[in-house]
């Protein structure tokens, strides 16, 4: 169901309203650029001049993502140890509904990295609500 929705959003661009979306590691999909730019020109072209340098003929249609749980063709980051323990090996929705939960890799990135500090506090804040 949650794949149907965001396939959907992803293809009805004049319709798309960004909405609260929380990945399989609790990033929030809706603050991310790369999330934004099929709806937001302005963010689009920022992300063309940054990786204009790394890439060869960078465009805009470059940059979209259909979250961690949409295709993986459609997924920005396609190779995500995170979502292959969880989705692919374990078979769970998200991070916190594993029985290792936080496991080592969680916190040494949440350690390393204030995106991922949050998106740990995400999910333990959804086990707590789910209890």
């Amino acid at each position: 169901m949650l794949k149907e929705r965001i396939i959907k959003i992803m293809k009805d661009v004049k319709t798309f309203r960004i909405q609260k979306i929380i990945s399989v590691c609790g990033l929030d999909c809706s603050n991310c650029q790369i999330y934004q730019a099929p709806i937001n020109p302005r963010i689009a072209s920022k992300l063309v001049r940054i990786f204009d340098k790394m890439w060869d003929n960078v465009k805009p249609e470059d940059f979209h993502c259909s979250t961690c749980r949409g295709e993986l063709s459609e997924c920005w980051t396609k190779e995500c140890w995170i979502r292959d323990c969880c989705i692919n090996d374990k078979k769970l929705e998200y991070c916190y509904q594993c029985q290792e939960f936080p496991c080592t890799g969680l916190e040494d990135r949440a350690n390393k990295n204030k995106g991922y500090k949050i998106a740990l506090n995400n999910l333990k804040k959804m086990k707590k609500k789910e209890k």
